[in-house]
């Protein structure tokens, strides 16, 4: 957790509600304060105590005896830490569970579907376009566009709409990158739905929820064998 040092005045001066910011140390001392407050905040999952907190850095600030021992205050920030990390990732697993679930039954959906593959691995994938071109292996290095979505059709990521193709490393990326892209052809243009356990598992990441399916159209414009990395 950020620990932020910043002046604050006297108990007494708090209470006075000084209306107006009188000199610049004023304004940015305020402005500490917003910092700190901001970021207490946005602990949504926590209702911290903003008297406590004004009384540490108080008596921080005057080298005052503080109430409570470093020795102690760092293990009482420890545990609190790791009991935050603890929930959180049960929140995440519970939300992954439920989107895991969504999942399914999209992939359960499309199995029906002549048009649409299934890998060994989970891995769903529709031939839009076939390529004729060279096909990758894991090492290789691939350029593309792409348009990423979850199940409800949100777009959470486009080269598209950036109007600018990418090249990354087949090694670089989630594991089904990794293995849908080695079932194209340059020129090929593939749907793959990802399952989350070849995605981001449990885990969100960005604007990706825990658990998500991923669905990704891609068209494989060139690939550049390892050999030349």
């Amino acid at each position: 957790m950020a620990l932020i040092v910043v002046c604050v005045g006297t108990t007494q001066a708090q209470k006075s509600k000084k209306k107006v910011l009188e000199t610049e140390m004023d304004s940015v001392s305020y402005v500490l304060g917003t910092k700190i407050g901001e970021f207490y905040s946005s602990q949504k999952d926590v209702t911290f105590t903003l008297e406590a907190l004004l009384a540490g850095v108080e008596d921080a600030f005057k080298h005052q005896n503080l109430k409570i021992s470093p020795a102690h205050g760092d293990s009482l920030m420890q545990n609190f830490e790791m009991k935050m990390r603890m929930a959180q990732q049960q929140k995440m697993d519970e939300e992954a569970a439920v989107n895991i679930a969504a999942g399914q039954k999209i992939l359960e959906a499309n199995r029906k579907l002549k048009d649409i593959h299934e890998t060994a691995s989970g891995l769903q994938y529709q031939i839009i376009k076939e390529g004729t071109g060279k096909q990758p292996i894991a090492t290789d290095k691939v350029r593309v566009h792409y348009v990423g979505m979850l199940s409800d059709g949100t777009i959470f990521d486009s080269s598209r709409s950036r109007g600018q193709d990418i090249t990354f490393g087949l090694n670089q990326v989630i594991r089904g990158w990794t293995e849908g892209l080695q079932l194209m052809k340059e020129g090929a243009v593939y749907k793959f739905w990802i399952p989350a356990h070849l995605g981001y598992g449990n885990q969100s990441q960005g604007n990706i929820p825990p658990g998500s399916l991923l669905i990704f159209e891609v068209e494989l414009f060139e690939v550049n064998p390892s050999a030349q990395q």
